[in-house]
């Protein structure tokens, strides 16, 4: 997977620490309520198009660019999903490199280009019903928002609190 200069230069200077990162992605649906997604080079799992926001972008932006880059689609979007973290984003790498994804997640439709994977970040793109997904392997946290992913209405969500203060002396 290629990693952009800037977590290079961070990388550098860190190691492998963990290291919290925002990312986007989009939810593309098609004209059958199918879901795009892209086997991850890496893990071998099935994921919706998305990756890194980079200093200074927009994460709407990154969601269009990262979805463009992995798929070959250019993509319009249509509303916001929901924002994710958590546990079931800290990502363990081959390398070494440990990161938490704080992600904002986006609703979107195909407006031009070719569906075609990148082969560097993944190796298959497709669109996939509810029940065609559950039969292939799939990141923790689409498994965890698999009703939210696949609802027909544009409601959007995100992980209630789970935070309490200490208990007081």
């Amino acid at each position: 997977m290629a990693i952009s200069d800037y977590l290079r230069s961070v990388r550098a200077k860190v190691g492998h620490d963990l290291l919290v990162l925002p990312s986007a992605a989009a939810v593309v649906r098609d004209d059958r309520g199918r879901v795009l997604f892209g086997l991850h080079a890496d893990k071998k799992i099935w994921v919706v198009p998305g990756g890194l926001v980079e200093p200074g972008e927009l994460p709407a932006d990154a969601a269009v660019r990262e979805t463009w880059e992995e798929t070959g689609l250019l993509i319009e979007l249509t509303g916001l999903l929901g924002v994710v973290g958590g546990p079931d984003l800290v990502i363990h790498y081959d390398n070494g490199d440990v990161a938490s994804y704080v992600g904002t997640i986006f609703r979107a439709r195909a407006v031009g280009g070719e569906l075609e994977a990148d082969g560097s970040e993944t190796l298959d793109v497709r669109y996939m019903s509810r029940t065609e997904l559950e039969k292939v392997e799939h990141s923790a946290w689409i498994h965890a928002a698999l009703d939210l992913i696949f609802a027909r209405s544009g409601e959007h969500a995100f992980q209630p609190a789970t935070w309490k203060p200490p208990a007081r002396p």
